[in-house]
C-alpha cells in the first residue's frame, strides 16, 4: 500500500500514519467495558481493589494528538471489578464458604462426644437393668456406636447367656466345687443364674467356708456353748476341719445334718454305698442323713463313738422306705441291738437312757434285696446326745 502521494509533504503523511494507528485503539474500546490492557491485568493479579479500564468513547482526532489518553472529545469511564485469590495479601481474608463448628469424636479415649453413644467404659449412666435386663455389666462395642449387651442377661429364660452359669437351679454335670477350684463341698445353681459356691472350701487354708465347722484356728465364732453344751473348750480337727466336743461339757450336742452337703466328720462312714447327704427327701428341714444305694444282699454302716460324763440320753428321727419284712434300719449301742424299723413307714422319734462312759452308736441299713419297694432307702435325722460329745 502507498501512503504518499505525489507532492504529499512529510507532515502530512506523519498526520495519517497517526491516524491509521489510532484506529485500532477506538476498535478495542467498542468491544465493551470489560476491555483490560495488559498493564491493567497485571496489576489485577497482585492487587484485590477493583481495577478500572479508562477507555475512549469518542472520536480521536489524529491532528491534534498521537495519545488517545489525551483526546479532546468526549471520554467516557468505566469500571470492572475482578476477584482474586492473592495468597500472599498480608490483610485479612474473608471465608465465605461453610464452616463447621460441630464437637469431634475420638472413639476409644474413654470420652463421650459427638455422635458417640458411648467409649470404652463409658456408657453414659445407662446400665443392663435400665436397658431392660435383668442384670449383668454393660458395655461398649468398640465402634461406639452403641451398647455391647453380651455381659446383659435375663434369669429365667432357659438360656444360658455369656454372664450366667446356668439356668433352671441345673448345674452342668461336669462342674463341682473341685473343677472351680475348691477341694471339696458342693455347687449349686442360684436365683441369680450364677453358681453359688458357699459350700464350697479348701481345708487348711485357716478360713473357715463351706461345709468346714472349723479351719486352724478359725471356729466361725463356735463355741462349745453355742453347739449346745454348758461349756468347756472346743477345738478342730485340722485334718477334716471338724469341731472337736471332748473338751465340752453339759448340756447336749445336736446334729441336725442342715451346717454342709457333706458328712459330719464325726460319723464313720462305710465305703460301700456310704451314706449321704439328702435334701431331696428330708425329714426335718431341708437335709437329712440317708443310706446309701445298696446291692441284694448288702449292708451300709453309719457310726458314731461318743463319751458321757454323766448318764445322759440319746435321741434321732428316723424313716424307712422299703420292703416290709425284707429290708431293715437297725440301730446298735455298743454293738448290741436295740430296736429295727422295716416297710414304709413315716417319720418317728426314738430316744433311750444312756449310762455314763464311752459308747459306740451304729446305724445299719440291711437290705436282702429279693424284693424292691419304693426307695429302697432309710432316712436319719436330729441325731441329739444329752450329757454327751462325739469323740
Amino acid at each position: 500500500m502507498t501512503l504518499q502521494s505525489p507532492g504529499m509533504s512529510t507532515l502530512a503523511l506523519d498526520r495519517r500514519i497517526l491516524a491509521w494507528a489510532g484506529a485500532p485503539l477506538l476498535l478495542l474500546a467498542a468491544c465493551g467495558d470489560d476491555a483490560v490492557t495488559p498493564s491493567d491485568e497485571t496489576s489485577a493479579q497482585t492487587d484485590t481493589q477493583t481495577t478500572t479500564a479508562s477507555t475512549s468513547t469518542g472520536p480521536v482526532d489524529p491532528s491534534t494528538s498521537s495519545d488517545p489518553s489525551t483526546s479532546t472529545g468526549p471520554m467516557e469511564s468505566t469500571s470492572t471489578t475482578v476477584a482474586v485469590d492473592d495468597t500472599s495479601s498480608t490483610g485479612p481474608v474473608t471465608l465465605t464458604g461453610p464452616l463447621d463448628t460441630g464437637e469431634v469424636s475420638v472413639c476409644g479415649n474413654n470420652i463421650i462426644e459427638g455422635e458417640e453413644v458411648c467409649d470404652l467404659a463409658q456408657v453414659n449412666g445407662e446400665t443392663c437393668e435400665s436397658l431392660g435386663y435383668q442384670g449383668g455389666q454393660l458395655g461398649c462395642l468398640l465402634t461406639c456406636e452403641d451398647y455391647n449387651l453380651l455381659g446383659c442377661f435375663i434369669c429365667g429364660n432357659e438360656v444360658i447367656d455369656i454372664a450366667e452359669d446356668c439356668e433352671g437351679g441345673v448345674v452342668p454335670e461336669d462342674v463341682d466345687c473341685e473343677s472351680l477350684g475348691f477341694q471339696d463341698g458342693f455347687v449349686t445353681c442360684g436365683d441369680d443364674c450364677l453358681y453359688d459356691m458357699s459350700e464350697c472350701s479348701i481345708c487348711g487354708d485357716g478360713i473357715q467356708s463351706g461345709y468346714e465347722q472349723c479351719d486352724g484356728i478359725d471356729f466361725g465364732g463356735s463355741t462349745c456353748a453355742s453347739v449346745g453344751f454348758d461349756g468347756g473348750n472346743l477345738a478342730c480337727n485340722l485334718a477334716q476341719c471338724a469341731f472337736v466336743y471332748s473338751g465340752c461339757f453339759g448340756g447336749m450336742y445336736i446334729q441336725d445334718f442342715e451346717a454342709s452337703a457333706m458328712m459330719p466328720i464325726e460319723f464313720d462312714l462305710d465305703m460301700v454305698a456310704e451314706w449321704e447327704i439328702d435334701d431331696t427327701m428330708p425329714i426335718n428341714d431341708a437335709r437329712s442323713a440317708r443310706s446309701g444305694a445298696l446291692p441284694a444282699g448288702g449292708i451300709t454302716n453309719m457310726t458314731m463313738m461318743t463319751s458321757f460324763p454323766a448318764a445322759g440320753n440319746i435321741s434321732f428321727y428316723h424313716r424307712e422306705d422299703t420292703a416290709a419284712g425284707w429290708d431293715y434300719l437297725r440301730f446298735y449301742r455298743d454293738g448290741v441291738l436295740q430296736q429295727s424299723w422295716s416297710g414304709n413307714l413315716a417319720a418317728q422319734q426314738y430316744s433311750a437312757p444312756v449310762a455314763a462312759g464311752n459308747h459306740t452308736f451304729q446305724w445299719r441299713f440291711e437290705r436282702a434285696g429279693f424284693v424292691n419297694a419304693g426307695q429302697n432307702a432309710v432316712w436319719v435325722d436330729d441325731v441329739t446326745l444329752e450329757g454327751g460329745v462325739p469323740l
